[in-house]
């Protein structure tokens, strides 16, 4: 039996892969944005583990969600799952940071709740093939000198998170660490995006609870990154400079380290 946190899991492929893991008897701890979302995840999925709170475009919100994390866990596995896409919104918008808005509840979020979190024994990364599209700008993360794109900021944070898995991965070799990519999904987001999805949550919930707690000996999928898609990391991707490069930014930015 495995204990698995899934951020994100109030709604869409994360309350999805919690149900899943709950039928097959493991445990499951839940994230949502507040406490109303709290409740709602909680009576959605019958025997959860609890639920932590935190509202991922607030660093100190993260700091208080990791502090509730670490007293319901330890955890055999980690699912930075929790995500917001723009794609389609013409203007950037800025946090209580003053970071742009998806690359904070994106990528600074999964960074700064690895970090905090003691490490388990597998992490997942919620990424997507639009990985292949978006742009490794280190320089300029929150578009403060460069026109602003809702779907090039979405998919340059999916970037992100293959280049942090593959990154934890290779700084903790005591830690499975991979990205998922769950493929063309129907979820809150692609429908308020204005997009028709072919598959549902529940298919990539179920792929998502396989790797969260896979059967003992499963290998990672190859380059830590398990996809239906054509896409895989590549040459810029699996380079140990660009991967450390945004460990250093999001360091700087949150302004906590990792080892």
């Amino acid at each position: 039996m495995a204990r698995v946190l899934i951020t994100g899991s109030s709604t869409g492929i994360g309350q999805a892969a919690a149900i899943a893991l709950i039928g097959q008897g493991h445990q499951v701890v839940l994230h949502a944005r507040n406490e109303k979302r709290a409740e709602e995840a909680l009576a959605a999925v019958p025997g959860a583990d609890g639920v932590v709170v935190g509202d991922l475009s607030s660093l100190a919100e993260v700091h208080q969600l990791a502090a509730q994390a670490e007293k319901a866990g330890p955890y055999d596995t980690v699912v930075l799952n929790a995500g917001i896409g723009r794609l389609h919104d013409p203007e950037r918008l800025l946090t209580v940071d003053g970071n742009e808005i998806t690359f904070q509840v994106n990528t600074l979020s999964a960074y700064l709740l690895t970090a905090l979190l003691p490490r388990p024994k597998r992490l997942i990364f919620t990424s997507s093939a639009l990985a292949g599209s978006g742009v490794l700008d280190l320089d300029d993360p929150n578009y403060d000198r460069r026109p602003y794109h809702g779907r090039e900021a979405y998919g340059s944070t999916k970037l992100h998170l293959v280049l942090l898995a593959l990154a934890f991965g290779r700084r903790w070799p005591e830690v499975d660490s991979l990205a998922f990519d769950p493929n063309f999904v129907a979820t809150q987001m692609t429908v308020r995006n204005g997009d028709v999805a072919p598959l549902d949550s529940a298919h990539a919930g179920e792929r998502l609870a396989r790797l969260a707690a896979p059967q003992p000996g499963a290998p990672l999928p190859p380059n830590s990154y398990d996809s239906e898609r054509a896409w895989r990391p590549g040459a810029q991707e699996n380079d140990p400079a660009n991967q450390d490069g945004l460990l250093a930014l999001c360091a700087r930015l949150t302004g906590v380290i990792v080892g």
